[in-house]
């Protein structure tokens, strides 16, 4: 005699002897924990129809077997723990549970939806309902005595030989080198003390003016927040190119050739070393023409290069080369006097 029943979780029809009956086993085909049923277990004060029906039930066992070829046994291991032998499943069966698989994608697709829409939602209300970075701001043009900017680099952490920097540093002390233009004038020298400086003063078209950032209490609590997450690419990037800036003119020192590409380190290493975090995500439109920030005296003031006798424009975030805008705001500028303090 053997025990036949379909496991509740999977239908699959197992088949056990009859000495598992009431016992634990796991099933085959999806491993769960199920009691073995044992149809013997019959109360003496059963009604005769009960027991009608256990006959009946008896005598139709052996009508379930497994089809052939399939396992018909299997023998209980040691312990209450029976093993329970599986008869291959239906196709219906087998539709049902890849239908199953199947359908679990479905909820999570649903939480991935719903993730992506708080996060949405989220930056909406911060954008509507957040700070407002925007509005007018005054602005101090520098007098033509006043307009230069000047930087010592750091050279302490590029990785490079003392050798290699010194033999630089020397190169620019007796001989600076200057990249002008229309724009701007910037000139790489050797200073006194040592070391490698950059001076930066405005081209013949322009001049540059101070806006006073003091006067938008939501702008400097943005930079508050958001200040040495705005400074990592300037910093990052100026080290990058300051390593390679040495390399290339110590190479050209030692073997001769073309002459480095000064107006690429002019706004890598000259813009980058004048600026701070801020100025870097920053850019000044006149009449639709983009001019660079080139300076940030960490006292609520940014410096902007603008054409000669501008008396109004705009600041806003400049676009990455990811096209991201890192700044949100935009700021109206009036220029309305000469700046006193520089």
């Amino acid at each position: 005699m053997a025990i036949q029943f379909d496991c509740p979780y999977c239908t699959s029809t197992l088949k056990v002897p009859d000495a598992s009956a009431g016992k634990q086993g796991d099933c085959p085909r999806c491993g769960t924990k199920l009691v073995i049923p044992n149809p013997f277990a019959m109360s003496e004060q059963a009604t005769p129809a009960a027991q009608e029906t256990q006959a009946v039930s008896q005598t139709q066992a052996p009508a379930m077997d497994a089809p052939a070829g399939a396992s018909q046994e299997a023998a209980p291991p040691a312990g209450d723990s029976v093993a329970v032998q599986q008869r291959p499943l239906s196709t219906a069966t087998a539709q049902y549970l890849r239908k199953r698989r199947r359908s679990n994608v479905g909820p999570i697709l649903l939480i991935i939806l719903c993730f992506g829409l708080m996060l949405g939602a989220a930056g909406y209300f911060y954008y509507t309902y957040g700070p407002r970075l925007e509005g007018n701001l005054v602005g101090a043009r520098l007098s033509p005595e006043d307009a230069s900017l000047e930087q010592l680099q750091k050279t302490s952490d590029l990785g490079l030989s003392e050798d290699v920097i010194q033999a630089v540093n020397n190169s620019f002390k007796e001989t600076p080198r200057r990249v002008q233009s229309d724009l701007m004038e910037m000139t790489f020298f050797g200073p006194e003390q040592g070391g490698l400086k950059v001076r930066l003063k405005p081209g013949a078209k322009t001049e540059i003016v101070r806006v006073d950032l003091t006067g938008d209490p939501a702008l400097l609590e943005y930079i508050k927040q958001h200040g040495t997450q705005l400074d990592q690419p300037r910093y990052t990037e100026l080290q990058s190119q300051l390593a390679a800036f040495y390399t290339d003119w110590n190479r050209f020192l030692q073997e001769g050739g073309p002459m480095p590409d000064l107006i690429n380190y002019r706004n890598t290493i000259g813009l980058n070393s004048l600026i701070g975090g801020l100025g870097y995500h920053m850019e000044a439109r006149v009449n639709n023409r983009v001019f660079p920030c080139v300076h940030d005296d960490y006292d609520g003031g940014l410096y902007f290069l603008v054409p000669k006798g501008t008396l109004q424009f705009e600041i806003l975030g400049s676009q990455m080369e990811n096209g991201w805008t890192k700044f949100p705001g935009k700021y109206t500028v009036q220029v309305t006097q000469e700046y006193q303090g520089h």
